[in-house]
């Protein structure tokens, strides 16, 4: 009697039961056509299915035992219509087939790997078979592993790809187990019931419950458990998984027989669960590698089947076979694919070598067989292949882990394709593809092994061409399927440059080549944002009102294919919008009403600055007729500025070469200064076209310093853009730039080569020429300023050349003095300035340079000049015979810290040469330094334009010295003084620790009296000699406080006080400016001690700059006694002057610490009481020098 066939066994039982298929398949959940297919024999039941049909049969364990033997005899290839059961002379080599379970008996070659599985089972809860591509892994398993499992114990096995939703995967796989007996539609509820509840921590719940109902230890086998990261699109899903896949291991510990965890991982995704620190340490001692099958397992592999089978293989083919297959990843899908083929060509029950040639030897067998269908194919069968083949494969992107890999796919998705039906068949017949159904009944097809997709070139050229196609439907798939999950919501259709794309794709590689869901899905997305874009534009009409004026073009532009929506609604919106936005309502009107233009003139005044840019944009069309229009209302007197500027604007753009516009142009400008800073780019822009016109106007504005400072800086942000073709003009205007321009002009000419040479050149022009003399302080401050920057301009430039030019003694310092304090805002490198200064070749322009590298420090040098500087600086103090540069050197040697350098300097004795401007004494007092005055004329007194001045400044006369003399640089100390009173038993002075605590710092309080008793005990304790006492008889003086010309004689060389017009020549240093340094009161605090930086105390000398004879605080810090009775100026010149014969004040000069600026200047005047003693009354010294052609030296 012939054994039954598997199906025919099923049927039996089903119909014992009364049963019909439908009734059957409402209870093990699959279509009642699979039940059909397995009962006829067409194709090979699933474990999951002979699970579920023994619980709904409620079979006994030896019909249950029965099922599964002939199922093992069962070959996986009986699911092609036609096949029959197995018989002794099929082919036991499953080819490019994984090994199932009903094949356990044709499995050899991995007993050692199956045997170590089975003991990692004994030992822990989850266990990883991981190995390469086609290395064999789920073989091991189902037909290595679970046979052995269910004849030991009867275990449960729920198996499962994971796909890309895991759980719900996972769910079909439990639920016939758990539920035997739903039916199909409750079936499928509770399937999804439970893969949410796996998700959410149920997993080893309902593994506990499947144990406990059953009775019988429970095996989840994951097979190819890579789908979780190459399927996976959503991170939360793939990590929830493999927390569950943890979790449940844990819950069940090594020793429990309860619930074991196997999943098969290719290798190139190992990185990918260690990277998952849990399961990584999960798997920690749990994972058995499937190492390439060695020579002998291999040898097992094709004989061990073949024996059984009763085939011979001719003597040396095996070995043949195993050369060629190697060591390869991969190889054992190659040879069991080669062995299936050389099956098929066997002569008399042997395996020969001829056949093994005809295959192409394993190297060529996939390829050859894949070649060979595609080939056998129509033309029109070829291109669906194509198509067929891709769809199976998920590309990997360039920059993924992981290659390429197989994609299960619905059938449904390839239903569109032409002739799909008839080219499956052929490939799933040549074993390249594989057919099966999951559990709903659904059909799917697979490429057999992912060997086909490595190995057959004509696929990997596809791929390769159309990877980026590919891609694409892959992450469109993602959102189509979101999108059916929304229950095909709008919202989760595609946008924008998405759906963009998607256009894009169907255009150039067609509908035909998109699967039909997805072509849906794109196609939905159309028809969505099509009719979304008529309620787009309607909305558009509304945000054109509060839209930002850049943006109205583009609202105005969006509208053009939507007029049939918007007209109506823009005319009802004019009607009932102010005047302020009606523009842009007129704007979206002017395609179709060309008149919008002529009201759009009409309104300008409503107009912002800003918006009319975007007007002049749109109406250029229109301008040809709008032109005469514009200069009517650009040149009426009776318009507001506002209008008259408006259209300026529009007639720049529209008749730039109109000669009326020099007539225009000064309004323009004037317009164009005070408008909104944030928009002037913008009408630079609009006004570009007549910049020319412009120039002069809006350099006069720059100019103008009666100009608040924001004018002037939009004046040059203006001239850098209408002049940025002519760099002298730009010079020019460098040099008068504010230090917030100065940069963008320097940028500006120093582009290139040609304009740097050209801004050179002027601005040597400007350091040259100091110009007409200057009406007043404020322009002979401009004028100075003018020419120091261009002198930092011409060195910002790379060129020192004509420089010195600017650093000349003069009677206006102020170029000077604009330098020093300039040239560290304007950018000049102090590295420069040192090689100025070796290479000054006047004692002005090293004094200037000095002052100016002390907005410097050394450490604003490169090393070289860092080193050198410092010396130079000494050299300079020691050997220079300028007094101005000698004192230079001092104050800028104690700003640099280096005050123990220049003492050794300071300290030494330099007698008198009539060669040098200095000279120093050694005194009680200390070593005194002098700064020498020859014989001069000067304008004594402030001239009437002077700003702050007095009228006792007055009459303002020329004065002649005739004899030389020698200002003490700095006033006599605290120090000095009390020496002084200490000696001479003088008294009287006052507690001064408020506004002099320092020795070093002048003393304040002495009468006229005690200062000159000091000069007179001055000149006594040096070797001067008696006989060179200016004053006679000191002790006369003591009280008197008026009376007859004093008993004093100028022409001795004993120390004395200044006469008022010595004290002044001394201060002026040849300046005819308010102050020594220039005409700029607001530069005093880097000279003099004002209250504005004294904090109402007096200091020492050498703190802050000399003037340019070398005298320090000579501006402001205390009133300084003068020798002369106070009274009012002749009216004529004089020579010598000593002031009155007689009086009751003595002349004060110099400004004082708790005074402003005003009090220091060259020419104010003060008096007191010459008994009077206040805190800020000081004094200096001076001596008279012999004239240089008298013969000898003073002492």
């Amino acid at each position: 009697m012939t054994e039954q066939t598997l199906g025919e066994m099923l049927r039996d039982r089903r119909l014992r039961m009364s049963l019909s298929q439908r009734e059957l398949a409402a209870q093990i959940g699959f279509h009642e056509s699979v039940i059909a297919l397995v009962e006829r024999s067409e194709r090979a039941p699933t474990p999951q299915y002979l699970e579920r049909f023994a619980e709904a049969l409620n079979l006994e364990g030896r019909e249950v035992g029965e099922l599964w033997r002939v199922y093992r005899q069962t070959p996986n290839d009986s699911d092609r219509p036609g096949v029959r059961p197995r018989s002794r002379t099929e082919c036991p080599y499953r080819g490019l087939f994984a090994f199932r379970e009903q094949d356990a008996a044709l499995f050899h070659g991995r007993t050692v790997v199956s045997e170590r599985v089975l003991s990692k089972l004994r030992h822990t809860s989850l266990v990883g078979v991981v190995g390469a591509s086609g290395s064999g892994k789920s073989s091991v398993v189902y037909a290595g592993v679970i046979p052995r499992l269910r004849d030991s114990q009867q275990w449960l096995v729920a198996s499962f790809r994971p796909g890309s939703r895991p759980f719900a995967s996972l769910a079909v796989a439990m639920m016939p187990l758990l539920e035997p007996d739903l039916g199909q539609p409750a079936l499928t509820e509770t399937t999804n019931a439970l893969a949410h509840s796996l998700r959410n921590g149920g997993l080893y719940a309902a593994a506990e419950q499947l144990v406990q109902r059953r009775q019988r230890p429970l095996l989840i086998f994951a097979d190819q458990f890579e789908e979780v990261f190459t399927h996976g699109h959503d991170p939360a899903v793939v990590r929830d998984f493999l927390d569950a896949v943890v979790d449940i291991s844990h819950q069940h510990g090594p020793a429990a027989m309860g619930v074991k965890v196997v999943l098969t991982l290719r290798g190139d995704f190992y990185g990918q669960v260690i990277a998952h620190r849990a399961l990584s340490e999960a798997l920690q001692d749990s994972v058995v590698h499937l190492p390439p099958m060695s020579r002998d397992e291999l040898r097992s592999a094709i004989t061990e089947p073949a024996q059984v089978s009763g085939i011979t293989i001719e003597d040396g083919l095996v070995e043949r076979i195993l050369d060629e297959v190697g060591e390869e990843p991969g190889n054992l899908p190659l040879l069991e694919f080669s062995l299936m083929l050389l099956w098929d060509r066997q002569t008399a029950d042997t395996l020969t070598h001829d056949a093994y040639a005809d295959i192409g030897g394993i190297a060529g067998a996939i390829a050859s067989q894949a070649e060979d269908v595609y080939t056998s194919l129509a033309p029109e069968q070829q291109n669906t292949a194509r198509q067929l083949l891709t769809r199976l494969v998920r590309v990997a992107r360039p920059n993924e882990d992981g290659n390429d890999t197989r994609r299960r796919t619905p059938f449904a998705e390839l239903s569109s394709l032409p002739r799909v039906a008839t080219v499956v068949a052929a490939m799933t017949d040549a074993r390249l593809l594989v057919t099966d159904s999951d559990a709903t009944g659904q059909q799917t097809v697979e490429v057999a092994h992912e060997a086909v997709i490595r190995s057959w070139n004509r696929l990997r050229a596809w791929l390769m061409e159309d990877r980026q196609f590919l891609l694409w439907q892959q992450r469109i798939r993602q959102w189509q399927q979101e999108w059916a999950v929304t229950g095909e919501e709008d919202g989760a259709l595609l946008r924008g440059r998405i759906l963009t794309e998607a256009e894009n794709w169907l255009t150039v590689k067609g509908t035909d080549s998109v699967v039909p869901d997805l072509l849906e899905y794109v196609q939905r997305s159309v028809e969505a944002r099509d009719r979304d874009a008529g309620e787009q534009a309607l909305l558009q009409v509304d945000r054109l009102l509060t839209a930002r004026p850049d943006e109205v073009p583009g609202i105005v532009g969006a509208l053009a294919g939507h007029r049939r929506w918007v007209n109506d609604r823009l005319r009802d919106v004019l009607m009932t919008t102010g005047p302020s936005e009606r523009w842009r309502v007129r704007l979206a009107l002017l395609p179709i009403d060309a008149g919008q233009a002529d009201q759009l003139i009409h309104e300008l005044d409503a107009v912002e600055p800003h918006e009319l840019v975007i007007i002049t944009t749109v109406l250029m069309p229109e301008h040809a007729r709008l032109t005469e229009r514009l200069w009517e209302r650009a040149t009426d007197a009776s318009s507001s500025p506002n209008t008259r500027f408006r259209a300026a604007v529009l007639l720049a753009a529209f008749d730039p070469d109109d000669l009326r516009w020099p007539t225009i142009a000064a309004e323009v400008a004037d317009t164009l200064i005070r408008e909104n800073q944030l928009h002037l780019r913008e009408w630079v822009v609009a006004l570009r076209p007549v910049r020319l016109v412009l120039l002069d106007p809006m350099q006069r504005l720059f100019q103008a310093r009666d100009q608040r400072e924001s004018v002037r800086e939009s004046a040059a942000v203006l001239l850098l853009e209408l002049a940025d073709d002519n760099p002298a003009f730009l010079a020019q205007r460098a040099s008068e730039s504010m230090p917030q321009n100065f940069e963008q002009f320097i940028g500006a000419v120093a582009k290139s080569d040609t304009t740097a040479d050209i801004a050179r050149a002027a601005l040597r022009s400007i350091v040259r020429d100091p110009g007409t003399e200057p009406s007043d302080e404020a322009e002979r401050i401009a004028a100075g300023s003018r020419r120091a920057v261009a002198a930092c301009s011409l060195l910002r430039l790379g060129s020192a050349s004509g420089i010195a030019d600017a650093f000349v003694d003069s009677t206006d310092p102020e170029t000077i003095t604009q330098f020093v304090h300039q040239a560290r805002a304007r950018g000049v490198a102090a590295d420069l300035l040192v090689d100025l200064l070796a290479q000054a070749p006047t004692a002005g322009a090293r004094y200037t340079i000095l002052l100016t590298l002390g907005d410097f420090t050394p450490k604003d040098m490169n090393g070289l000049y860092r080193d050198r500087v410092l010396g130079d600086v000494l050299d300079l103090y020691r050997d220079d015979p300028d007094a101005g540069v000698h004192s230079a050197c001092r104050w800028l040697l104690h700003r640099w810290d280096e005050s123990a350098s220049a003492d050794k300097i300071t300290d030494r004795v330099v007698p008198y040469d009539p060669g040098r401007g200095w000279f120093s004494s050694s005194t009680p007092a200390g070593v005194l330094t002098f700064a020498v005055y020859q014989p001069g004329t000067f304008e004594m007194g402030s001239p009437e334009s002077e700003l702050d001045r007095s009228a006792y400044e007055s009459p303002r006369q020329p004065v002649e010295l005739t004899r030389p003399f020698a200002v003490c640089t700095g006033e006599v100390t605290r120090g000095a003084f009390e020496r002084f009173m200490a000696d001479a038993d003088v008294t009287g002075l006052p507690d001064i620790d408020e506004w002099s605590p320092l020795r070093s710092e002048p003393v304040v309080a002495a009468t006229w009296f005690e200062a000159v008793h000091y000069c007179h005990w001055l000149t006594a304790q040096t070797d001067i000699g008696t006989d060179q006492q200016c004053y006679q008889d000191v002790e006369a003086l003591r009280g008197q406080i008026s009376g007859d010309r004093d008993d004093f004689d100028l022409t001795r060389q004993g120390y004395r006080l200044p006469t008022e017009a010595e004290w002044e020549y001394a201060c002026r240093a040849g300046s005819v400016t308010p102050f020594s340094f220039g005409s700029d009161p607001g530069l005093l605090d880097f000279y003099g001690w004002s209250q504005s930086n004294s904090g109402l105390k007096t200091h020492a000398a050498g703190i802050l700059r000399p003037n340019r004879h070398g005298l320090f605080n000579i501006h402001c810090n205390c009133w300084e006694w003068c020798l002369d009775w106070y009274g009012p100026y002749p009216p004529t010149g004089r020579t010598d002057p000593v002031g009155l014969h007689t009086g009751d004040r003595r002349v004060l000069r110099g400004g004082c610490w708790n005074l402003s600026a005003r009090y220091g200047r060259s020419a104010c005047r003060n008096a007191h009481l010459p008994t009077n003693r206040n805190y800020y009354i000081g004094f200096r010294v001076i001596r008279t020098l012999p004239p240089l052609d008298v013969p000898g030296t003073i002492r």
